[in-house]
């Protein structure tokens, strides 16, 4: 087993139109990337007939979290795993999005919606092991 201190844990904290990605250091966040559904471009994967345009809306965005998270896992380099928390439904739809490899690097995932809170309060949401997270 490999610790995350070896390496990086990207922290997610997620609804339907905001995603914050964020690092964990000396007991505080930084953010490093932050993204708006307004902002991004993305393609709704399959909907349910008769699905609303909000819904659509909320797939493409969890698409488009998706596909970054795809993407550090497939190019991260010291990257040990993510840890996301989002509402459930939004916490689904990006985890339906998910890579197989990205799949595999998440730690932890919690059903809270965090994106308005304040980076300086965050870590007490987590639960951060004082060991850092166990990756296998």
């Amino acid at each position: 087993m490999t610790n995350s201190f070896d390496g990086e844990v990207v922290y997610i904290v997620a609804d339907g139109a905001k995603a914050k990605l964020l690092r964990h250091k000396d007991g505080a966040f930084s953010a490093i990337e932050t993204l708006d559904a307004q902002k991004a471009a993305g393609t709704p994967g399959v909907t349910p007939p008769g699905a609303s345009p909000a819904d659509r809306a909320k797939d493409a965005f969890a698409r488009v979290v998706a596909d970054r998270l795809n993407t550090l896992a497939a190019y991260g380099g010291a990257l040990d795993g993510f840890v996301l928390a989002a509402p459930a439904e939004a916490l689904h739809e990006i985890r339906e999005h998910l890579s197989k490899p990205a799949q595999a690097k998440i730690l932890k995932t919690l059903v809270k919606d965090l994106v308005n809170i304040p980076q300086s309060q965050l870590a007490s949401h987590f639960d951060i092991p004082e060991t850092g997270w166990k990756s296998a």
